[in-house]
C-alpha cells in the first residue's frame, strides 16, 4: 500500500507515470499484459507510452491513516516499516510527533507498520488534460501530499491603460490682445498637470540688456531688414543642423541588450558550486531537478523513477529559476558543498 498514480486503458486499470510532458504517459504492468496491446518488457516489469486521449480515467491512489492522532499519508511500504508523510499544517506538531522536515512544509517519517491506524485508500481523480478542471472546482493538485506548501503563482494582470492628459484650455481672447497686462502674472487657476514655472535656481541671473541697444517701433510694425542689413533671423535657422528628435535616440540605441534569464542562472550555479548534473533545464533528465516551459508557464520539479516529484508551477520564467536556484543552494549548504564565507568587514576610515 502507497501512494500510486493510476489509469484505465481499454477498462484495465494500470499504474502511470506522466512525462516528459503532461500529454505523455507511460503505463506499467507487473504481468504481461495481452500481446495485442503492445507493451514491451522492461526490467521487472511491462511498460508501454501513450497519450493522455487514450487513456480513459486517471486518479491518484492515496492511502491515508492515522500517525499518533495526527492524519498521514502513506508514500510507501516497506513491509514491517511504512514511509509516511504529515498532512496536517501545525510546524511544530509535526516536528512534536517525530517527523523530520524534507522541504518547507513538507514532513516525512519511517516509522513500524502497527503505528499507523485506520488505513484506507482514497481516490482523487485528476483531469485528462492538464489545463481542464471540473466546473466550480480547483485545479487537482500534483503534490503528493495534497496542497503545495507554495501558492501557485498566478499569471500576472495586464496593467490597465494610461489615462489621457486632460485637455489644455485655451487662454482667453483677451489676453492675446492685452500683452501688457498679462505679461508678468500666471493665471490663477492652471489647468491640471501644468505647474509654473519656480524661481531662478541661485547664481543664475537674466542678462541685462542696455537700454540704449533696444530700438523702438512703431505699434503694430515689425522691424524690416534695410538696406545692406540682414533681417531677423527665424526659428528654424537658429536650431543646429546636428539637433532635432534623431539625436534623443542614442541613448535607447546604446543600451545594452538584456542577458536571457538561462545565462543567468547557470553563472550563479557555477558560482555556488552547484554541479551541473544536478539540474536540467528545458529537458527532463531523471536524478535531476528539472525545469520545463509549458503552455501556459513553467514547471519545476524532480525526475525520479520515470515520475515527476514536488511538481511546482510557475506563469513566470525568472520565478521558475529563482525558486529553482533557492532549492538547489539550499541543498548545497545543508550537504557541506556551499558554506557562507565570513571575513572581517572594511568600514570606511577604518584602518587595514
Amino acid at each position: 500500500m502507497r501512494y500510486r498514480l493510476m489509469a484505465t486503458y481499454r477498462g484495465v486499470p494500470y499504474e502511470v507515470g506522466v512525462g516528459p510532458s503532461n500529454t505523455d504517459v507511460v503505463l506499467f504492468a507487473a504481468c504481461p499484459p495481452p500481446e495485442e496491446l503492445g507493451f514491451e518488457p522492461a526490467t521487472g516489469h511491462w511498460r508501454k507510452a501513450v497519450i493522455r486521449a487514450e487513456i480513459d480515467a486517471m486518479w491518484e491512489s492515496r492511502p491515508v491513516g492515522v500517525f499518533r492522532g495526527e492524519p498521514c499519508i502513506v508514500l510507501d511500504d516497506l513491509g514491517e516499516r511504512l514511509h509516511i508523510a504529515y498532512l496536517g499544517t501545525d510546524a511544530d506538531r509535526a516536528a512534536h510527533l517525530g517527523y523530520w522536515q524534507v522541504d518547507r512544509g513538507v514532513f516525512e517519517l519511517l516509522t513500524a507498520r502497527e503505528e499507523v491506524t485506520g488505513l484506507t485508500e482514497e481516490r482523487v481523480d485528476r483531469p485528462l488534460r492538464w489545463t481542464e478542471h471540473a466546473a466550480g472546482a480547483a485545479a487537482a493538485p500534483a503534490y503528493p501530499y495534497g496542497t503545495a506548501p507554495w501558492p501557485v503563482i498566478a499569471a500576472a494582470s495586464a496593467p490597465p491603460p494610461p489615462s489621457p492628459p486632460p485637455p489644455l484650455s485655451a487662454p482667453p481672447a483677451d489676453d492675446a490682445l492685452d500683452p501688457p497686462a498679462a505679461a508678468g502674472k500666471w493665471p490663477d487657476a492652471a489647468p491640471a498637470g501644468i505647474h509654473p514655472p519656480d524661481a531662478a535656481p541661485a547664481g543664475i541671473h537674466p542678462a541685462a540688456t542696455p537700454s540704449g541697444d533696444i530700438p523702438s517701433f512703431p505699434n503694430g510694425t515689425s522691424p524690416q531688414a534695410g538696406p545692406g542689413q540682414p533681417g531677423p533671423a527665424s526659428q528654424a535657422d537658429s536650431i543646429p543642423a546636428g539637433a532635432g528628435p534623431a539625436a534623443d535616440l542614442g541613448g535607447r540605441a546604446g543600451r545594452r541588450q538584456r542577458v536571457p534569464t538561462r545565462e543567468i542562472f547557470c553563472e550563479l550555479a557555477d558560482l555556488a558550486s552547484i554541479p551541473r548534473s544536478a539540474y536540467a533545464l528545458e529537458t527532463e533528465i531523471d536524478g535531476a531537478m528539472c525545469l520545463l516551459p509549458m503552455p501556459e508557464g513553467f514547471e519545476v520539479f524532480i525526475a525520479a523513477d520515470g515520475a515527476r516529484h514536488e511538481v511546482r508551477s510557475f506563469a513566470d520564467e525568472e520565478a521558475a529559476y529563482f525558486y529553482m536556484f533557492g532549492v538547489l543552494a539550499a541543498e548545497a549548504i545543508r550537504n557541506g558543498s556551499l558554506a557562507p564565507t565570513v571575513g572581517a568587514a572594511h568600514l570606511p576610515g577604518a584602518g587595514i
